[in-house]
């Protein structure tokens, strides 16, 4: 005959069932996933190498390349992180709704790396690959909002229109930025914060050879990537590489100068933008000739090169007969008319 052990120490039946569903919970790790998106050639591989601690130099990326880390958090395994790297710019824009609908928005971050070095397109690039955001995070049924954000200008809400999932803003190529003009960095810094707040977005520059903006780069992908705390400073200053995370900033602060009666709008910074910046229009098309695999050295073989090569001298040769045959067919028709 068997009998039930009785609770210890006055623990009920309910209070070892909740401690042990808390233990298998502790067993299970949390997975959050890093979406990073931004034009090509911005510095989006060498940001996840930097947040792995990588030090080979990162291949380019083709269309979308898939990457993890795993890290002690307050369970009992390790947390994972996934990261998806879409390449190519706004060529392969199309397979975020691979990423977006797999997760269906759930622990998912998306992380908006901008070339400084490029600001010709930094403004179009935004705008595209955010707008393609919104439209595949508007078709998941039943998604609600996982960007829960702490404003501390409460006022700021309702001018607000936060993604239903957290983002993250990098400006890339820092040592670019710091040659340009002092008004020119007050308009960028200006109108970045303006998105980022009205995204609900944290907002960091970075460098390469800069070990510190390396490693604020790190501790901001490590609280989208891992749900550690945010980077402890606030910097404001356009003279300054920004750092900026989410619902710190206010419109007040963002523009001190708003004249009674302006209403500030996505259209009004975008012309400032535009007027310091101007901006070139994305050709998708360029970017698909250069993303040719035929052009690619990563794909080349000698004997398929070869072989290439050997039949397109072929269909040449073919062409050029044909269209003499052509030639001599119409000539003789003319001369028999």
């Amino acid at each position: 005959m068997t009998s039930t052990p009785s609770p210890r120490s006055g623990q009920t039946i309910l209070d070892l069932a909740l401690s042990s569903k808390k233990l298998i919970s502790d067993l299970i790790p949390i997975e959050r996933t890093l979406l990073v998106i931004g034009n090509k050639n911005c510095g989006k591989s060498t940001l996840i190498h930097k947040f792995f601690d990588k030090s080979e130099k990162p291949k380019p990326t083709l269309a979308l390349e898939y990457s993890f880390a795993r890290r002690s958090g307050k369970s009992l395994t390790k947390d994972i992180c996934h990261v998806w790297e879409l390449g190519g710019g706004l060529v392969f824009k199309d397979l975020l709704s691979v990423i977006i609908e797999k997760t269906k928005g759930k622990r998912l971050s998306v992380v908006l790396v901008l070339d400084m070095s490029k600001p010709d397109v930094v403004w179009s690039t935004m705008e595209s690959l955010l707008k393609e955001v919104k439209t595949h995070l508007r078709n998941i049924p039943g998604i609600e909002d996982r960007n829960p954000i702490d404003v501390l200008n409460i006022e700021d809400k309702k001018y607000m229109l936060t993604l239903p999932v957290p983002l993250m803003i990098v400006g890339s190529k820092y040592d670019a930025y710091q040659n340009f003009e002092p008004a020119k960095k007050r308009v960028l810094c200006q109108c970045l914060r303006y998105v980022a707040h009205t995204y609900g977005a944290s907002l960091v520059f970075y460098g390469l050879n800069d070990t510190a903006l390396v490693k604020q780069s790190k501790e901001m992908m490590s609280h989208y990537g891992f749900g550690t705390s945010y980077p402890k400073k606030c910097v404001f200053d356009s003279n300054r590489a920004l750092i900026v995370p989410a619902g710190c900033d206010s419109f007040d602060k963002i523009d001190d100068q708003n004249s009674v009666g302006t209403i500030r709008s996505m259209e009004k910074y975008k012309n400032l933008f535009a007027s310091n910046f101007k901006q070139m229009a994305l050709e998708v098309s360029e970017h698909l000739s250069n993303l040719d695999p035929l052009n690619d050295p990563n794909y080349s073989d000698p004997l398929v090169d070869e072989s290439l090569k050997q039949k397109q001298e072929e269909l040449k040769l073919f062409v050029n007969s044909y269209e003499k045959f052509l030639n001599t067919k119409d000539s003789t028709y003319k001369n028999t008319s």
